[in-house]
């Protein structure tokens, strides 16, 4: 009698487990790709949690932002600042006090500009635009010396009430207006290379001076021409609402 030798049981591997586990989590996998294709993904929450995951699993990811290249070139600009008004106060008041010409010249400071009162009778003959033969020298020094500031500028012509009677000029507003124009082109062939405003007013300012001065002295202080020196850059655009004060 033969007795047969049983074959040793071989016991299951003790990894038997991860196979399960993965199983599991192929069929969760399935059902959540499943659940995600049965409702309708919101585009900017699902690139919201994308990039959250991004940033957290790799921080060290390279920042892609959009970038305003024209911003950029407006920074490369060299920017131009305008000069403080006191300081040219001091600086035109000084020029002006040693000048034989424009001695009588007077230089206000504003709320928002420089003001620079040429009186007509100074620079201009008698109701015309062209300048006297003494004081073109004057100006022509006064307007090299604004070239070189970089301030916006605007030129101011008044008259007095007292009509014009040549035939160039029929009224006061443009005769105020011409010399507002010959004073802004002296300063600009001085070399002062942005656009000057220019603006006549005629006799309409008239009113505004003080009426405690004798009749004779506001007429002189009538005719004039003012060059205003404003706070902002010659590039920038004026803070100032309506025409010159």
């Amino acid at each position: 009698m033969m007795i047969k030798e049983e074959m040793p049981v071989q016991e299951p591997p003790q990894q038997s487990w991860l196979i399960i586990f993965a199983d599991l989590l192929a069929l969760l996998l399935t059902f959540f790709v499943l659940m995600f294709s049965m409702n309708s993904v919101q585009v900017s929450k699902w690139e919201a949690i994308v990039e959250s995951l991004s940033e957290n699993l790799n921080p060290n990811r390279a920042q892609i932002q959009d970038v305003d290249w024209q911003n950029i070139e407006a920074a490369k600009t060299p920017q131009i600042e305008a000069l403080n008004l006191n300081y040219l106060k001091k600086i035109f008041d000084d020029k002006l006090q040693y000048d034989p010409i424009l001695r009588r010249s007077s230089v206000t400071l504003l709320d928002d500009r420089l003001a620079i009162t040429l009186p007509a009778d100074l620079i201009f003959e008698k109701g015309q635009s062209e300048f006297s033969r003494d004081a073109y020298q004057s100006l022509q020094e006064l307007g090299a010396s604004l070239q070189s500031i970089q301030n916006k500028i605007t030129v101011v012509g008044h008259t007095d009430l007292e009509p014009t009677s040549g035939r160039f000029y029929p009224t006061n507003w443009e005769l105020s207006l011409v010399r507002a124009i010959s004073v802004a082109r002296l300063i600009a062939d001085a070399g002062y290379t942005y656009d000057i405003e220019t603006f006549g007013y005629g006799p309409s300012r008239f009113k505004e001076l003080d009426e405690t001065i004798p009749l004779d002295d506001r007429y002189l202080l009538a005719r004039r021409v003012d060059i205003f020196i404003h706070r902002e850059a010659k590039d920038q655009p004026s803070t100032q609402t309506g025409f010159p004060q």
